[in-house]
């Protein structure tokens, strides 16, 4: 069985498939945008999706990511492999894809993905977070020292804390040695704050997160440390 990677810019039969079959699947509740959310993403020109498909048209991988103009931040929202496709390659294969057409397309930009604390237990459906990460960290991804938390979808109470930002690519523009320009970051959290939970709020996380965001000299990255 062969497998090709292909794109899709607006909502159809295969965006509706990779939600329903693989996000769906993959996610829990809380970490999940809607599928209308998603598609009026894809519409509005902000979002794309990359999906490897089987010969018969089916996903069994894909990678939704949505750009921050302002910011030139490219977040990698969601990445799934279909229980069928895992261990073979795919997953890696596909995010080498996609980061790549996303820092040809738009540098300079950084790429980021959020993923949970790697010492969260394992669950049959949404994976192992400690293989979760060992996985990007195997794609070259470095983890942000920053206090993170997902932006709540709906509201600041439903905030997923304790997350990991890690960085898949970053012109070198905005690389300074061991450090990400924190100003890019800061301008992205803001835009993802205000369109996640519809206004960015004084409360003591977003302080903790910004404080860490305004460094003098950018922001710290590197391997994971507990």
């Amino acid at each position: 069985m062969g497998f090709t990677t292909v794109e899709r810019t607006g909502p159809d039969g295969l965006f509706t498939a990779v939600y329903r079959d693989l996000f769906a699947r993959s996610f829990p509740p809380e970490e999940l945008e809607s599928e209308e959310a998603l598609a009026a993403a894809l519409r509005g020109g902000a979002a794309n999706l990359f999906a490897v498909v089987d010969d018969a048209g089916a996903p069994v991988a894909a990678a939704f990511g949505e750009w921050s103009a302002d910011a030139r931040v490219q977040l990698l929202t969601y990445l799934a492999v279909g229980p069928g496709a895992r261990g073979g390659g795919i997953g890696g294969r596909l995010l080498r894809e996609a980061v790549a057409a996303w820092a040809e397309r738009r540098d300079p930009c950084l790429v980021v993905a959020e993923i949970e604390d790697p010492d969260a237990p394992a669950h049959d459906d949404h994976g192992d977070p400690r293989r979760r990460l060992a996985f990007y960290e195997a794609a070259g991804a470095q983890v942000l020292e920053v206090p993170y938390f997902q932006p709540g979808i709906g509201g600041p109470g439903r905030r997923v804390h304790g997350m990991l930002l890690l960085v898949l690519h970053a012109a070198p523009q905005l690389r300074h040695g061991d450090a990400i320009d924190g100003e890019a970051l800061r301008t992205f959290m803001e835009d993802y704050l205000e369109a996640a939970e519809g206004a960015v709020t004084a409360d003591e996380a977003t302080t903790r997160l910004f404080a860490a965001l305004d460094r003098p000299g950018g922001v710290p990255l590197g391997p994971w440390r507990r």
